[in-house]
């Protein structure tokens, strides 16, 4: 279980900006555009994600821990990232106009997420891979759920915001390095 609630962790943290979009579409009057279009991309990514990391595991099973390395790198980009334009104010999402135009603003933010994902699903025994998927609908439930909080109670809190948007890089470095350890949930 703790397995499965750290992927669902991970998976949340590394949508935040996901999450954020979904808000601000949300809050823009377009409910539904941003719950269908933020449904449909996070089925495109943990579907993708799933083909992509059981791929992986046919075609390179010998290399697979080194996929941590994208998250970690991921990550670090991040970080320095946000020092770079840490002088300048944080970008808002232009609201969604319909379910496909939000699924792709949730598409494009989702890239960190898919290839987390990704290296989950290829690093993860076969027997635990219902435990990666579980992780990922427990998060997007949560984000969903969030989402909709956020959109009702803070409006345009923008503390709260970059707060998250900030924690995102650490749980991409966090989860590139468990990946690159060999653990209890690794494939043989």
């Amino acid at each position: 279980m703790i397995f499965v609630l750290s992927i669902a962790l991970a998976y949340a943290l590394t949508n935040i900006d996901g999450l954020f979009a979904y808000f601000a579409i949300a809050t823009s009057g377009r409910y539904r555009q941003a719950l269908s279009g933020f449904l449909v991309a996070q089925a495109i990514v943990v579907t993708g994600a799933y083909v992509t990391g059981v791929g992986v595991t046919v075609l390179t099973p010998h290399a697979l821990g080194y996929l941590g390395v994208i998250p970690l790198g991921l990550g670090i980009w991040e970080i320095w990232k946000n020092r770079a334009r840490s002088g300048v104010s944080a970008d808002t999402s232009k609201p969604a106009h319909s379910l496909v135009s939000a699924a792709v603003i949730f598409l494009a933010l989702s890239a960190d997420t898919f290839i987390m994902m990704a290296a989950f699903f290829a690093d993860t025994a076969e027997l635990l891979d219902r435990h990666v998927l579980l992780g990922a609908l427990i998060a997007i439930t949560g984000l969903v759920i969030a989402g909709t909080l956020l959109a009702r109670s803070l409006g345009q809190n923008r503390k709260v915001q970059a707060f998250f948007e900030k924690l995102s890089p650490y749980v991409m470095i966090l989860a590139g390095i468990y990946i690159l350890l060999d653990t209890a949930t690794d494939t043989y």
